[in-house]
């Protein structure tokens, strides 16, 4: 997972203020590291660290970075990264994942590229492989063209180059969108980076597109044609910010969307509408307007926790899911509630923050409502669930997760209803987990 950020004055005036909170407001996509790139009279300025933004750039960080057009990243690795070679110098972050990262690395290593990490040859970050597949062409659209000839996976990205922002977009399932107000030309993995910057919503890159965003504007300048198209569904279900609009969905309004869906599939006699927070809020409004159940809190989600999701190993995660949920034992004491959450994986904090936290504060009944069917596979387009064994439908029968968990009962969205929901045909959505 990763957030990618880009923006140009119109003025050629100094941007980096407006780089950073672009950025800023991309932080729920990652957390490990963080990173500005910057075009300067000629010059590159790049800074790069581990963790959060705001902690990394607001001490001073930003002192030594100037520049009329740059890009930010948050990301689960150190990005932007740079490259030179006899046809382009430029820096690079994306977001996505190459599934056949072995056998590029390896194609290239043949061919004479090097890499560096002598330390652990068998560790080349992603980025460095897309940044060096780039390079090798004549121009940076050129490249990208190559890129997508090679690689499995799927991605959007940004790079920063002396000609201004490259944006290119995959086969869908990356978001990417652009923008501009009197002052600045954007793009971003997400439209929440906007409002606040007082940037509209231009539209949002094409699949196959590759567009050059500069002083004078946003241009497209290749439209590769890629197959099949695939939307992100986990992006509306999940992943982004429910302030977004993702290729013209509001993600907010896609979550309430399932949850009166999942409402009218799975009706309870129940008390009250909770949800597991914050990813689970959205689908839970919607299962209370469809079912007229009151909609009450049944947790508070610590503001001082992580996404225990985007956490690198299961003790961590099992360390943040611990942490970040505090029980409302006046809402739930005696009553059966219905409560909404995006998605289960590990069952980690279904089993170890829902269940055992409300059976403590005295829940009667706990049913369970999942806005997307079982998740099966790893993700090959993302980064996060990494391996089969680690979705619990995998390891274990979906008659028996509920029961595992301690629930009443456990009901799964269909994949009809993502379809419904997010308002897209299920053959231009990605469902290969489910």
């Amino acid at each position: 997972m990763a957030g990618i950020f880009g923006i140009s004055s119109i003025k050629k005036k100094d941007c980096v203020n407006e780089l950073f909170m672009g950025t800023f407001y991309l932080q729920h996509r990652a957390q490990q590291y963080c990173g500005m790139a910057v075009y300067n009279n000629g010059r590159f300025f790049n800074s790069t660290h581990k963790g959060k933004i705001r902690a990394a750039f607001e001490q001073g960080n930003m002192k030594n970075l100037e520049g009329t057009f740059g890009i930010g990243t948050v990301n689960s690795s150190r990005q932007p990264v740079s490259i030179y070679s006899k046809n382009n110098g430029f820096l690079l972050a994306f977001d996505g994942n190459l599934s056949n990262h072995k056998k590029l690395k390896e194609l290239l290593i043949e061919k004479g590229i090097s890499f560096s990490g002598y330390v652990n040859p068998k560790y080349v970050p992603d980025e460095e492989i897309m940044a060096s597949i780039i390079s090798s062409e004549k121009n940076v659209p050129e490249g990208i063209k190559k890129l997508t000839g090679l690689m499995e996976g799927d991605f959007s990205l940004i790079i920063l180059s002396s000609e201004g922002i490259y944006a290119a977009r995959g086969w869908g399932r990356k978001p990417l969108i652009l923008g501009k107000n009197n002052d600045f030309f954007a793009v971003s993995s997400e439209s929440c980076s906007f409002p606040n910057l007082n940037i509209n919503i231009v539209r949002d890159v094409k699949p196959g597109e590759i567009a050059l965003i500069n002083a004078k504007g946003i241009k497209t300048i290749k439209q590769l044609k890629l197959s099949p198209v695939k939307y992100g569904t986990f992006e509306w279900i999940y992943t982004a910010s429910p302030a977004s609009i993702i290729d013209g969905m509001s993600v907010e309004q896609a979550r309430n969307n399932m949850g009166m869906l999942l409402a009218k599939r799975y009706p309870i006699k129940a008390d009250l509408v909770g949800e597991i927070p914050n990813s689970g809020i959205g689908h839970a409004i919607g299962y209370a307007i469809g079912s007229k159940l009151p909609h009450k809190r049944v947790f508070i989600r610590y503001d001082y926790a992580d996404r225990s999701y985007t956490q690198e190993t299961q003790k961590d995660r099992n360390r943040e899911a611990d942490l970040k949920l505090l029980p409302i034992s006046a809402n739930v004491t005696g009553k059966i509630i219905v409560i909404a959450d995006d998605s289960i994986v590990r069952g980690t904090q279904m089993k170890e923050n829902l269940v055992n936290k409300l059976k403590k504060a005295g829940v009667k009944e706990v049913h369970a409502m999942i806005a997307c069917p079982p998740l099966m596979d790893m993700c090959k387009f993302g980064k996060t669930t990494k391996k089969r064994k680690d979705c619990i439908a995998r390891v274990m029968h979906v008659s028996k997760i509920g029961k595992f968990l301690g629930l009443t009962s456990l009901n799964y969205a269909k994949k009809e209803d993502l379809s419904k929901a997010i308002g897209k045909p299920l053959d231009k959505l990605c469902l290969d987990c489910w």
